[in-house]
């Protein structure tokens, strides 16, 4: 689960886009420049091993709202990943600043 989710770039860049406000669907997909089948790939991924939970609400024009925010799991992985990006800033001698700027890439 946990290696499936790392090696998705894309499914690391929702949980950090999630990290600080609920979006929607369309929010993400502008945000991060996915086009939609990313977007539903990694909602699917992420929903189903509760790293995001889906908020639904009605609107005012009768229809319902679908957010999506951080999970319990998901705000977990995202520190644990900050102390890995870290990790690597202090042994970026050893690792290469490619390296480490590749690791650091995902977060935006």
């Amino acid at each position: 689960m946990v290696l499936e989710l790392l090696a998705h770039p894309d499914y690391l860049r929702i949980l950090h886009a999630l990290r600080r406000v609920a979006m929607r669907f369309s929010d993400l997909q502008k945000k991060l420049r996915l086009n939609p089948a990313q977007v539903d790939r990694a909602l699917k991924f992420l929903r189903k091993e509760l790293w995001i939970v889906p908020r639904v609400q009605p609107s005012s024009k009768g229809r319902l709202v679908v957010e999506y925010a951080l999970g319990r799991r998901g705000a977990a992985l995202l520190d644990s990943y900050d102390a890995f990006v870290q990790g690597a800033r202090r042994r970026q001698h050893d690792l290469g600043a490619d390296t480490v700027a590749e690791i650091e890439s995902v977060r935006h």
